[in-house]
């Protein structure tokens, strides 16, 4: 009796463990780089793209495995950009912008212009900001060896996610490691970014 007890709180614990390693508040490295209300917002961020592909807070780790490979291969098959489907309610996404410290927005997007090949209308486009501090923690974390050296390289040339920063995601998904609260947030902005670009239809 004693040993089955011992058993289940050493699971228990190694179960917490996981969770807290999984937890981008406890990560170390956005400790490092982001305030507190910057990574509440980014905690929401995360979050509402979890709900948004199908998970839950109770969901397990191998719920997370298979929610996250079921948004990816809902793409894997595409050819062009154009083609690109997601599942991100975007009027629950500007929700959730209006749920973010200004600061918290400016640091990881910017709002400039843009026109569309078969319009005069000169539209709002969302972009990463470059200057902000969100791109300057992908650099960082890019430097120590990630995937997303790649990604913050192609993102400096284009000036914008580009399509090839788009194709890598889908094609080579399985290199970012989605056990990473960090790749899973890069995700999530990489994501809500492309889903605001494809969505947005307002004036400049």
């Amino acid at each position: 009796m004693k040993n089955l007890l011992l058993i289940s709180t050493m699971i228990i614990a190694l179960s917490c463990t996981t969770q807290s390693q999984n937890n981008l508040s406890n990560d170390q490295t956005i400790k490092e780089w982001f305030n507190t209300t910057e990574i509440n917002d980014l905690v929401k961020i995360q979050s509402f793209f979890d709900r948004s592909i199908g998970l839950t807070e109770s969901d397990k780790q191998e719920n997370l495995e298979k929610e996250y490979t079921d948004f990816f291969l809902q793409n894997s098959g595409i050819e062009k950009v154009s083609d690109f489907k997601l599942s991100i309610n975007f009027s629950d996404q500007k929700k959730l912008y209006n749920q973010l410290d200004q600061k918290t927005f400016d640091d990881i997007w910017k709002i400039s212009w843009s026109t569309k090949w078969n319009s005069n209308d000169t539209l709002k486009h969302i972009q990463l900001n470059r200057q902000g501090k969100y791109v300057q923690f992908l650099k960082t974390f890019g430097e120590q060896g990630t995937v997303i050296n790649s990604y913050y390289n192609s993102l400096e040339i284009a000036g914008d996610i580009s399509p090839t920063m788009v194709a890598d995601l889908v094609k080579n998904y399985k290199n970012y490691n989605i056990n990473d609260p960090k790749i899973r947030l890069i995700i999530a902005i990489h994501y809500l970014t492309l889903n605001d670009q494809f969505e947005r239809k307002e004036k400049y």
